[in-house]
């Protein structure tokens, strides 16, 4: 190669990390569904509508994932960050008709709408294994298989699912469980009879390491006691109709006006308290403590949930590390779908020997 191939090839690959996660200001504010829990909508950050319907949910319990990939980022860089998501689950990988999950959680605290329409009502969701249904959805944003979600992160995430459980009337206190028939997964065949606790993780219903081995300990023994201690005190809500739930598309189905969203109260609580992390346990269901695991994180969890980052930082690199947002940074679709193409090419070649992960992986 010349002198000026190479130079030309060097500063191709300069602006790589430039594309991997872009800088976007969310499109549309907050939604306060509670005290204490604000929902950034699907128009804050989808770059484009639903590809196909999306049907209708009877939801009898709440399951918990992770996207195995991104764990160190910014609220600032999640947009770019579930549009490349959206670019993967809805392309010919995936096939999906949007973004696999209801709900999304960041590292600092902020909770974003993923499926559209979820913010309204229950709309079905998908999986990597199969939807086994009767579900919604709440994926963690990162990979927890050595590490554990901030104490910013699983605040926003129980209070998440504290607001679902109590907008669906599902029952969290201490062993709750729920029986139904499945619809198919690789782990239950469409048939088979499923107990599981109100509140799960992904590979209770599908073969699959998600959503992390450091995680999973405290989803299967700790989180449904304490969604069940931010619910106490909170006046019933009473549960939504099953119809499907408007998305920002024409393409979404709708066979009933969809319902209006619930605003419940739940207590204000404290900051995390102990660091000590939960052991895995087969045998036994949720317990009600409300102790978070150890997490690897020193990032101040002292921001507002749903408050992105603002300011100019260093900008992205291929890890997702820190960077700001400017007041508006207009990035057209094809660019972003750029770098979620290169972001996702990157990581799969680094994690070609790795177990599997989840949807985003």
């Amino acid at each position: 190669m010349t002198r000026r191939g190479l130079l030309a090839a060097g500063a191709a690959a300069a602006v790589v990390p430039r594309l991997v996660v872009p800088r976007l200001a969310p499109r549309a504010a907050p939604v306060a569904v509670a005290p204490g829990l604000s929902i950034w909508p699907r128009d804050s950050w989808a770059p484009g509508p639903p590809t196909g319907p999306l049907a209708a949910e009877e939801v009898r319990f709440l399951l918990v994932h992770h996207t195995a990939e991104n764990t160190d980022h910014t609220s600032a860089q999640v947009p770019g960050i579930l549009a490349a998501m959206y670019a993967f689950h809805t392309g010919p990988a995936k096939g999906w008709h949007d973004i696999a999950y209801n709900f999304l959680v960041d590292r600092e605290g902020g909770v974003w709408e993923g499926r559209a329409g979820s913010l309204a009502g229950p709309v079905a969701a998908d999986a990597t294994g199969g939807s086994q249904g009767f579900d919604q959805l709440v994926c963690f944003i990162g990979d927890f298989t050595s590490v554990t979600p901030t104490p910013a992160a699983l605040e926003s995430g129980n209070r998440t699912l504290a607001w679902l459980a109590q907008r669906y009337s599902i029952d969290t206190s201490a062993g709750a469980e729920v029986t139904f028939v499945s619809r198919g997964s690789n782990k239950w065949p469409a048939g088979a009879k499923v107990t599981t606790a109100t509140v799960a993780g992904h590979r209770d219903m599908s073969t699959t390491a998600c959503p992390g081995n450091a995680f999973y300990p405290y989803v299967r023994s700790q989180m449904q006691g304490a969604v069940q201690e931010l619910r106490a005190g909170a006046a019933p809500a009473p549960p939504l109709s099953s119809a499907p739930a408007s998305a920002p598309s024409t393409t979404q189905v709708a066979t009933t006006e969809p319902p209006t969203t619930q605003t419940t109260t739940l207590p204000s609580t404290t900051a995390p308290p102990s660091t000590t992390t939960a052991q895995p346990s087969t045998t036994t269901r949720p317990a009600t403590t409300t102790t978070p695991p150890a997490t690897a994180s020193t990032r101040p969890a002292s921001r507002s949930a749903g408050a992105p980052a603002r300011g100019d930082a260093a900008p992205p690199t291929d890890s997702g590390g820190d960077g700001g947002v400017p007041a508006a940074i207009p990035i057209a679709a094809a660019t972003v779908a750029a770098g979620g193409a290169l972001l996702w090419l990157r990581q799969r070649a680094q994690r070609a020997d790795e177990p599997e992960g989840d949807e985003s992986s």
